[in-house]
């Protein structure tokens, strides 16, 4: 959670230097009541965006949703919960679009802060380096992909590139021009909005990841999103099912490769910096 030191320095603080949006289902009363205690505390002022409720949709009827793409290439479809929370995301980069935004901080509404997180949101908003999206995590896993430091910020922190497609977008920054890359790209869904974001040979994205952890998920809430993502079992038959061995395999090698090629060429830039 936030530091006593942090508190202190930003009670002075009467609102938050860019608009915080905070995705939340109308009806999630203990966590808008958490998330509203824990950014008060912090004196940078929010909006709830009110999230689409997907855990009722027929994903076999979705126009938001490409399925015959996600089945050939995963063997399953993505949850209702999954689809509501990618295009609540989506819901707020038109926003920035349609009132001209620059820049935004979008928080889910299970997140919590370490105690370096104003810290590395100071320092990023500050810093002299490019970027479209920049990404908090809190999974330790992270910590072990391969990175390229391009900036040091404060404290120990840096921005950093990954070749990686992480999960998580609890915690990041957006500008206008990441949301204008990624809309195209969520008119027929095939992946979450965590994965979308990962694939920046895809969408052009260049999103980059504050380290260490700053960032995570309040487990202790559960998930709206629902455990059903988690399951691994096939659910094609068929000519489908026959083919999935090579459908996926072609998956996994165009991911493979397009992240090294992304990785590859931002190095020049990146050195650069």
């Amino acid at each position: 959670m936030i530091s006593a030191f942090h508190l202190f320095i930003l009670q002075f603080m009467k609102s938050s230097p860019i608009p915080i949006f905070v995705i939340s289902l109308p009806d999630a009363q203990e966590r808008r009541a958490k998330i509203t205690a824990l950014l008060n505390k912090t004196g940078l002022s929010f909006t709830f965006v009110d999230a689409i409720d997907g855990r009722s949709f027929d994903m076999t009827t979705q126009p938001a949703y490409d399925r015959q793409r996600r089945l050939r290439f995963f063997g399953r479809d993505m949850t209702g919960g999954e689809l509501g929370c990618t295009l609540s995301h989506k819901k707020i980069y038109e926003m920035m679009v349609d009132q001209n935004i620059p820049e935004a901080l979008i928080f889910e509404d299970d997140i919590l802060l370490h105690d370096n997180f104003m810290t590395a949101l100071d320092a990023v908003l500050g810093c002299p380096v490019p970027y479209d999206c920049v990404r908090f995590f809190g999974t330790p896993k992270i910590l072990k992909a391969k990175k390229r430091k391009i900036y040091d910020l404060a404290d120990g922190l840096s921005l950093n590139r990954l070749c990686a497609t992480p999960g998580g977008a609890y915690a990041y920054l957006m500008k206008q021009a990441g949301a204008r890359k990624l809309l195209p790209h969520l008119q027929k869904n095939t992946y979450p909005i965590d994965g979308l974001m990962g694939r920046s040979w895809q969408t052009g994205l260049d999103w980059l990841a504050v380290l260490p952890l700053t960032a995570y998920v309040d487990m202790g809430l559960g998930s709206f999103i629902g455990d059903q993502r988690f399951d691994k079992k096939l659910q094609i038959t068929g000519l489908r099912k026959i083919l999935y061995p090579f459908t996926r395999a072609w998956f996994k090698l165009c991911e493979t490769t397009g992240k090294k090629i992304w990785f590859a060429r931002t190095r020049f830039k990146d050195r650069h910096l």
